[in-house]
């Protein structure tokens, strides 16, 4: 499945951050879709990323700005179950070669969330999603370049 795919169809899905900073500069068909999945109630965030991207406020009014914005999005858990969904992830991919379990942990916490909560899709602009979808029970969807 490709992103406009993601975007036109009616099942939910997690935005990641990499994806999330790139929508400013994706094609206006792209982003007039992710505002109708938001008015739907199909775009989903993690604790996580929710965090990655109010780190990126530059000010207090960017926070602010920010923040309403993830507001609008609903918040998966991110309880033990994700963690341990995660740590088990990295685990399968440490098995399969020398270092091919090295990626950062926010993606498999990220990952595990989608995988925990029915296998819903990962909007995403980073290689390290195809590579835990391998372990993990969700659709990796890349966000095309700008």
């Amino acid at each position: 499945m490709d992103a406009a795919e993601l975007l036109g169809g009616p099942a939910p899905f997690v935005i990641d951050t990499s994806a999330w900073a790139r929508l400013p500069k994706a094609p206006a068909d792209l982003l007039q879709k992710v505002q109708r999945a938001v008015i739907d109630d199909r775009v989903w965030i993690t604790p996580i990323c929710r965090m990655e991207i109010l780190f990126t406020a530059r000010n207090h009014s960017e926070y602010v700005t920010l923040e309403g914005q993830l507001d609008l999005l609903r918040i998966l858990r991110n309880d033990r179950a994700v963690a341990d969904a995660a740590m088990r992830a990295v685990a399968d991919l440490a098995v399969r070669g020398s270092g091919y379990h090295r990626l950062p942990f926010t993606d498999a916490l990220i990952a595990a969330g989608a995988s925990e909560h029915g296998g819903v899709a990962v909007l995403h602009h980073d290689v390290h999603f195809d590579r835990l979808a391998e372990v993990l029970v969700f659709d990796s969807v890349r966000l095309p370049a700008p």
